[in-house]
This record gives C-alpha cells, sequence and structure tokens, in this order.
C-alpha cells in the first residue's frame, strides 16, 4: 500500500492540457484548481482574506476603474475613475468636502477606462487616451486636486512644413486672431491643436557700447549664442538673463578688463529666454556684440476654430515674431486630427509619450527637467523626437524605464537608448534595437521586483521581459506557458503587490480576479483563481498601514434584484490575525463588514449594502448560523459583541491527478483507491476533503473531546490525518475545501492508496 507526498503547491493551477504529463517538474507540485488559496512561495497555500465593504461607486450600471496613487508610503490614495468623474479615497473612505465626495469631471467614457495609461511623479499624475489631449492630475492637498488638459509650455509638433505653403497670422499676439493659409490646410480635427510659426529674425543680434555704464535691449534666445567685444576698455561686462519676460534680471556670466583683453566667449539656453549686456564702465573705449545663433524667432498658436479650409481662428499662446506670410511652420504632433498619444512613462529625467493614429511608432520626450516642455533644439538636454523603423507599422503599446528604455509594439518589444552604451541618451545620440516579436496589448507593462511583465497581443499570455547575458538582449518568457486556460476571456487589467508577497494581480473578461504568485530567484510562478458572489471589474494597489500593500476591487454585485458596484479591500491585517490566532478579529467573507455591540446584542444592523442576502457570521470568534439580511439588519441566535457579517466564498485545492510508478509500471487507468489523507496544516480550523473529485466531502475535525463545548475548538498546526470514504476508480481526483468563515493552511499532502489489477 504505497504512500504518495505532495510536498508543494506552488507551480498553481496549471492546464487541463497538462493532465497526463506527470513528467514534467511542475507537475508534482500543480493543481488542477486552486480557488480562493493563495500559494506561498515555500510551497503551500492558504485561504485568501476577505474583503471588506468600503462603499459604493458612483454610478450602479457602469464600470469604475480603480488606480493606485502613492506620494509615500505614508500618503497614499485609491482613483476611482467612472464615466466622465474621478473621485478620491484614503484610508478606506472618500476623501470629502463639505460632506460630499471630491469629485472632478473627466473626459473618459466608461468603454474608454480602460485605455487609460498613466505615470506618476510625486505630487502629479499625466494620463493619456488616444482619442483625448493629455491631462494631468495634481494634489495640491489631500483634498484639494486638479484634473485638466497640460497646458505645455511649448507642446510637441510634427516635423518643418517643406512645400510652398505660407501660413499668415493676422496679429503677434492676442486672441482669436486669424491664420490664412495659401492652400487648403485646415481641418474641423485641428480645433484644440497647436500651430507653431516662425519667421526669419529682423534682429539676430544686440550690441552695447563700452564708453560709460550701459545696458543693451533685449534679445530672445534659445540655443546656441555667442558674445564678443573689441576695442580697449576697462570696466567690467554681464551677460544677463530673464525668464519672466524681462521682469526680472540675473547675471549668468561676468568679464572684467583693465584695457587688456576682449572677449569671446559662448553659452547655450535649453529653453527661450530673453539675454542682455550690462556693462559697468570703468575707462577707454570698446562695443560689446551678443548674437543669438539661431536664424528664427518662434512662436506658437493653439487653434480655436477652423472657418474653412485656408482660414482658421487661434489664440497667441507663445508670441509670435511677425504678422506677415512664413513657409516656417509645423503642425501641433497631437490633435483631434492626428490622435493623441496612447501611453506615457518618465526615463532619465525625461516624460516621453509615445504612439498617435497618425504617428503610431514616433516618441516624443520633452527636455531634462522641465516635463512640459517639448521643444527640440541642437541642445543635448532639448527635447527629443524619435520614430521607430520597423517593417509593419504597429502602434505603441506601452513605454517603461529600465537601463533603456522598453518600448512595447503591437508586433514587436524594443529598447531605446543611446548609441554609446556610457552616455545619456539624446537628440542625435539615438540607437532602436527590437528585441522580440510576440507583440503586446494596449495594456501598461510593470516592473516586478527587477524584470517586467507585459501582457501578449491577444490578451491571454503574460510575457517577462528580462537582460539576457548570454544573448546580450531581452527575452521574453511565456509565464502563462503551463496556466494558459487561466486568463481566458483576457487580462483586462492588471497590478503588483509587492508586501507580504509578491502577487501579480489581473482581471479577466470572466469577472475573476486571478493572481501570480511570482518569486523569479526561487522559480516560483504559480496562478491561482479568485471568485466571489459577484464579478471584479477592477483591481489596484497601494501601499498600506502596516507595512503590506492594500488590494482594492471594484466588484459588481446583485443585491435585492439590482446590479450595484461596490469598491471594497482585502483585508491587510489578515496576516497579524492569523499568526496571532486572533478569532475575534478574522476575516474571510466577502463584502463584509465588522459591528461591535456595546453592550452584547443579537440584533446587528449596519448591513444594508447587503439587503436581501444570505451572509454567513462570525460572533466573538465562533461560527453562528447564517442568516438573510433584512431591513439592513440580522438577528443572531445568541448576543455576540464582535460580528463579522458578509458574503461566503468557499476555497477550494484540488492537486494532480495522481500518478506512482510501482513494480508493474505506471497507475495510471489502473483501478485505485485512497484509504487516508494526511494534511500538514498551519493554524487552520476546519476544512473538508475528498477523494473522489467533490462527489462527496468529509469533514477535518478540529475540535477533540477536551475541548470546551462553549466556545470555537482552538486552531490547529500539526499533522490532521483522516479516513476518507474512497472508492475504486481508475482515476483518483482528491480535493480539499474551506467553506466556513475560517482560515485553512495546507502545507503538503500524503495519501496512501492502493492499485489493483494490472
Amino acid at each position: 500500500m504505497p504512500y504518495q507526498l505532495i510536498p508543494s503547491f506552488n507551480a498553481g493551477e496549471i492546464s487541463p492540457y497538462l493532465d497526463a504529463r506527470s513528467d514534467l517538474e511542475k507537475y508534482a507540485s500543480g493543481c488542477r484548481l486552486l480557488e480562493n488559496f493563495i500559494i506561498l512561495p515555500y510551497g503551500g497555500v492558504y485561504r485568501r482574506p476577505g474583503t471588506e465593504y468600503l462603499g459604493r461607486a458612483k454610478h450602479a450600471d457602469s464600470r469604475c476603474r480603480l488606480i493606485g496613487f502613492n506620494f509615500s508610503i505614508t500618503t497614499r490614495f485609491v482613483l476611482e475613475f467612472g464615466r466622465e468623474y474621478v473621485r478620491f479615497w484614503s484610508n478606506g473612505v472618500p476623501v470629502t468636502v463639505s460632506g460630499s465626495p471630491l469629485e472632478l469631471a473627466t473626459p473618459y467614457l466608461e468603454s474608454e477606462l480602460r485605455d487609460l495609461q498613466y505615470v506618476q511623479i510625486n505630487d502629479v499624475m499625466y494620463f493619456v487616451h488616444p482619442a483625448h489631449e493629455p491631462r494631468k492630475l495634481t494634489r495640491k492637498s489631500d483634498t484639494d486636486w486638479t484634473f485638466a488638459p497640460v497646458a505645455w509650455d511649448w507642446p510637441a509638433f510634427l516635423d518643418d512644413n517643406t512645400d510652398p505653403t505660407t501660413i499668415t497670422p493676422s496679429a503677434t499676439t492676442g486672441t482669436g486672431i486669424t491664420l490664412t493659409a495659401s492652400a487648403a490646410t485646415f481641418e474641423a480635427g485641428h480645433v484644440g491643436a497647436y500651430w507653431q510659426i516662425a519667421h526669419a529674425r529682423a534682429n539676430a543680434s544686440v550690441t552695447v557700447s563700452i564708453t560709460a555704464s550701459n545696458t543693451s535691449s533685449s534679445l530672445a534666445v534659445i540655443g546656441s549664442w555667442e558674445i564678443t567685444t573689441y576695442g580697449t576698455w576697462a570696466g567690467t561686462l554681464q551677460v544677463q538673463r530673464s525668464e519672466d519676460g524681462g521682469a526680472t534680471w540675473e547675471t549668468i556670466r561676468s568679464f572684467a578688463s583693465e584695457s587688456n583683453r576682449n572677449v569671446s566667449a559662448t553659452g547655450k539656453e535649453n529653453k527661450e529666454v530673453l539675454l542682455r549686456l550690462t556693462v559697468a564702465f570703468s575707462s577707454g573705449s570698446g562695443t560689446a556684440r551678443l548674437e543669438a545663433v539661431q536664424s528664427r524667432e518662434y512662436g506658437f498658436v493653439k487653434i480655436t476654430e477652423v472657418t474653412d479650409s485656408t482660414h482658421a481662428k487661434a489664440d497667441v499662446v507663445n508670441s509670435l515674431t511677425a504678422a506677415t506670410a512664413t513657409k516656417a511652420w509645423a503642425e501641433g504632433a497631437w490633435s483631434q486630427r492626428r490622435g493623441y498619444p496612447r501611453t506615457v512613462t518618465l526615463h532619465e529625467q525625461r516624460l516621453y509619450f509615445g504612439g498617435t493614429s497618425a504617428r503610431p511608432q514616433s516618441l516624443w520626450g520633452s527636455v531634462i527637467d522641465d516635463f512640459e516642455n517639448f521643444r527640440v533644439s541642437s541642445l543635448d538636454d532639448s527635447g527629443l523626437f524619435f520614430t521607430l523603423s520597423a517593417q509593419e507599422s504597429n502602434p505603441i503599446q506601452w513605454l517603461l524605464s529600465q537601463d533603456q528604455l522598453l518600448i512595447g509594439t503591437a508586433g514587436d518589444e524594443w529598447t531605446l537608448g543611446s548609441s554609446d552604451s556610457n552616455s545619456a541618451l539624446t537628440p542625435t545620440n539615438v540607437r532602436a534595437a527590437r528585441q522580440s516579436s510576440y507583440g503586446s496589448k494596449s495594456l501598461r507593462a510593470l516592473i516586478i521586483n527587477d524584470v517586467v511583465l507585459f501582457v501578449q497581443r491577444q490578451g491571454r499570455k503574460v510575457r517577462e521581459l528580462v537582460y539576457s547575458f548570454e544573448k546580450d538582449g531581452w527575452v521574453a518568457q511565456d509565464l502563462t506557458l503551463l496556466s494558459e486556460h487561466i486568463t481566458r476571456g483576457e487580462v483586462l487589467e492588471c497590478a503588483f503587490q509587492q508586501q507580504p508577497d509578491a502577487i501579480y494581480w489581473t482581471i479577466t473578461g470572466a469577472g475573476q480576479l486571478v493572481g501570480m504568485t511570482y518569486e523569479r530567484l526561487q522559480n516560483v510562478v504559480g496562478w491561482h483563481r479568485h471568485t466571489t458572489d459577484g464579478a471584479f471589474e477592477s483591481v489596484a494597489t497601494t501601499y498600506g498601514a502596516n507595512g503590506a500593500d492594500e488590494v482594492w476591487v471594484a466588484v459588481r454585485r446583485t443585491i435585492d434584484g439590482q446590479d450595484v458596484r461596490y469598491i471594497e479591500r482585502f483585508r491587510t491585517d489578515f496576516r497579524e490575525t492569523f499568526e496571532q490566532e486572533d478569532k475575534v478579529h478574522w476575516w474571510y467573507l466577502d463584502c463584509a463588514r465588522r459591528i461591535v455591540n456595546t453592550p452584547e446584542s443579537a440584533t446587528v444592523s449596519g448591513l444594508d449594502h447587503l439587503e436581501g442576502k444570505g451572509v454567513e457570521i462570525l460572533a466573538d470568534g465562533a461560527v453562528s448560523p447564517g442568516r438573510e439580511v433584512s431591513g439592513g439588519a440580522v438577528t443572531l441566535q445568541s448576543p455576540a459583541g464582535t460580528i463579522l457579517a458578509g458574503l461566503p466564498f468557499t476555497s477550494t485545492l484540488r492537486p494532480m491527478k495522481l500518478e506512482m510508478p510501482d513494480q508493474q509500471g505506471a497507475s495510471r487507468g489502473r483501478k485505485k483507491r485512497i484509504h487516508r489523507m494526511l494534511l500538514s496544516l498551519h493554524k487552520s480550523l476546519g476544512g473538508e476533503v475528498s477523494s473522489d473529485g467533490g462527489a462527496r466531502w468529509g469533514a477535518v475535525y478540529s475540535r477533540s473531546t477536551a475541548d470546551r463545548m462553549d466556545a470555537s475548538p482552538p486552531v490547529f498546526t500539526g499533522d490532521k490525518n483522516v479516513v476518507v470514504a474512497g472508492s475504486h476508480a481508475t482515476s483518483a481526483d482528491i480535493a480539499v475545501r474551506q467553506a466556513q468563515p475560517l482560515p485553512l493552511t495546507v502545507l503538503d499532502l500524503v495519501l496512501k492508496w492502493e492499485v489493483y489489477g494490472d
């Protein structure tokens, strides 16, 4: 009578296609079903915590999307984006102003929410969507937020015009000016677009006489400038700069002469400023000249109305040089006509946007440390524009910063870096290299520890993008290869929880929350599915107060015959209450609330959000009979002080089919019978086992004759021997489950079984 040890389950739930592949290394630690259990990296599994009901989403009839906002480990929020609004949650409650939830208007429809991508920089988040201009969310205080289109210091533009078409502005400043094109140029989709207009400099230099203390006129400069002096003079010459249109000035260079030198010097400005010369004169006679190297002066306007194909109204944002015709103009890169970026990231102190409908493989990088300035010049730290040279024009789907800029398109994965590995990425030092050709879904890639996870184009495979020294490049292993079935319905959202266990969370089209416990260095990649009385629709993570990350979910439930949308959170203190055997504060129910009755009472109110539902109850740490909520309340069997009431869920573990060779060969296909199961448990209560795929269940008894009958049984750690009512069958399909609101942690299984026949 053989014994079979199943020491680990950390391969997670694996595909039904592998039922017969007992030769696989991961087979022995895999599961046919792992539902509402979470994998421990060490090999065991534990029952997931329940969710805490926090409140209703704004709209019951449409989905919302949750996004984490972490300013620091102590200052964190969850953003609730819904149909044309965003709300804010902090510490498990809505952020309110004057008693009402703080809410800002957004342009995003329900169908657009999952296409939102974003990047956070301290108190600011930039959001992009291919149908809307980029927007900026700014936190001024916990109760003061703004959400508005980005007011660019200098927006991104397409290449300069190269045909004979001219544009004539009716004025150089002001609102409602008229732009007149010499050929058909403007379309309705240009409303809201920026237009860059340049004219040749009327004055490329200013001079000052060094015969008295004096100040020159100002000169607009971006890029390189030169200063030269002539004559024999004594005194001090200064170059001064103004960044506010001449209101204030600072000295950036100073030169002194005692009638013994002249000056020849250069400098660079990475954004447009005013420069001037000042002289503190002593004696002699001379001249100083300040010259801008750039031959043109630039301004830009924002189109407010298109009258016809050759006329448009515009507001001047940055003053123009002249109200005359010019061929030197450029159309804004982002507009309803050209499309808007679909992805954004921060890399090497530049803000990058990528992938519009007109330029699906183009990237725009900001000026270094000036995230809203995309002005391109000859300077290394100026704005950057680059287009991938690929055989197919597949749109950029995500961007992510590592040692190089990682780019996922619908057909390929690329890196963008400098031509010289020892130098920074600059407009003139760019090298793009294709690393793989799997293609990506339009979904944010995530950095998990030291690697990148992205979802492949079909939405079914999650790949691990990691640098390979053998290849001297990046490789993308399929992490769903053994669990291809678990992402049916597509991965729609993803989030990452670092603590207490590293888990990559996804929302699937089947309404399930699917997690992957991921410890790459320990070769732990295991998938587990999570279900509830309803459908999971969104997931987000933030830092938690007790060091554990918080996992928030938006859930669609049916309450009292009506669909509702709830915001819920997995309890983050479950690990502490579990380890401390604090039964009163266990939380193994969904959409649950904890009610404290002082004094003890049999009436439990505050359950309006579960009206008409059958709820399970944990009263003072003991399981109490379930009740149906009526009038927002239930009546207990006996009075209690601390009550947890919520929706039940069942945790089920089904290891792979048993296979153990004996002297006659393989056991597969031969009749077998399981007599006994030995479960190694840790701090567990209750549970059931089955040896016939769930047709019959036997209890894992927690109470002994030595235990008090007027208290809940003690938590059990150790080996629990269970005799099962097994039958003779060619397939031994074992299962372990927990349906009560109690913990169950299974470390391993030992099975005693017999094989019959040839």
